[in-house]
C-alpha cells in the first residue's frame, strides 16, 4: 500500500496566481502505521489578498503569525493545541523555506487526497517551487467528491433507488455529498485547513471501509 496524505489548504485568493497559501495541513497514513497530522500557518504577502478568501477562512482570526517579515511560519508538535487557542499552545517559529522542505519529502510518491485537489496542488505547487523545492507526488489526484459521487450513484442502483444525481443537478454541492454519507460538514472547524483534511480523511475511509 502506497502512502496517502489527506491535504487541504487555506489561501488568500481563489485565484493562484495572485493568491497565497497561508495554512497547510496533511494527513500521512503509511501502511501499518497510525496516520500523521501536519498542521502550519505561513505569513503570507497580503497585498493581492482577496477580502472575501480572508473572511471564509477567518485569518485575522484565527492566525498565529506575527506581523513580521513575510515567509516566517509556525507550527506545534500538537495541532489540537493549534486549534484550541488556549494558554498551553507554544507555536514553534521556522520559515517558510522549512516548510517546502518538509512538505516536499512528505508528498514524494505519496497518492494526495483532496476535495477538489487540483486546487490545493495549483496553490502547493507554487509554493515548492517559491522555496527551490518541487512538486514528487503522484500525478493521479483522488477528489473524494468525484469518489463519492460514483459511490452514491452505485449504492442507489444497487439498492434500486433512483439516482442520486442528475446532470441536471450540477453543480454537485459539498454539503449534499457528506450528508449523502452520514458525515456532518457544519462542525464548526470548516473551512480550516486541518478540520477539512479530517473530513476529506472521513469521506475516504466511508467509502474505502477505512485504513
Amino acid at each position: 500500500m502506497a502512502r496517502l496524505c489527506f491535504v487541504d489548504v487555506e489561501t488568500t485568493s481563489l485565484d493562484d496566481e495572485r493568491g497565497e497559501v497561508w495554512e497547510i495541513a496533511a494527513i500521512v497514513r503509511d501502511p501499518g502505521q497510525d496516520d500523521a497530522e501536519y498542521l502550519w500557518q505561513i505569513r503570507p504577502d497580503l497585498t493581492t489578498a482577496d477580502p472575501m478568501s480572508l473572511r471564509i477562512g477567518r485569518y485575522y482570526e484565527r492566525r498565529r503569525l506575527s506581523i513580521h517579515e513575510v515567509g516566517e511560519a509556525v507550527t506545534v508538535a500538537s495541532p489540537e493545541l493549534f486549534e484550541e487557542y488556549g494558554p498551553k499552545a507554544s507555536p514553534e517559529h521556522t520559515g517558510a523555506n522549512d516548510v517546502a522542505r518538509t512538505l516536499a519529502r512528505m508528498l514524494d510518491g505519496a497518492h494526495v487526497v483532496g476535495a477538489v485537489p487540483d486546487f490545493d496542488f495549483r496553490f502547493l505547487r507554487r509554493f515548492l517551487r517559491r522555496y527551490n523545492e518541487c512538486w514528487t507526488a503522484h500525478y493521479h489526484l483522488i477528489d473524494i467528491e468525484a469518489l463519492a459521487v460514483g459511490y452514491l450513484q452505485g449504492r442507489a442502483k444497487r439498492d434500486g433507488g433512483d439516482s442520486w444525481v442528475k446532470p441536471a443537478d450540477l453543480p454537485w454541492h459539498s454539503k449534499d455529498i457528506y450528508r449523502a454519507l452520514g458525515l456532518d460538514w457544519s462542525r464548526g472547524d470548516e473551512h480550516t485547513a486541518l478540520g477539512d483534511a479530517r473530513l476529506v480523511r472521513s469521506v475516504f475511509d466511508a467509502i474505502t471501509g477505512g485504513a
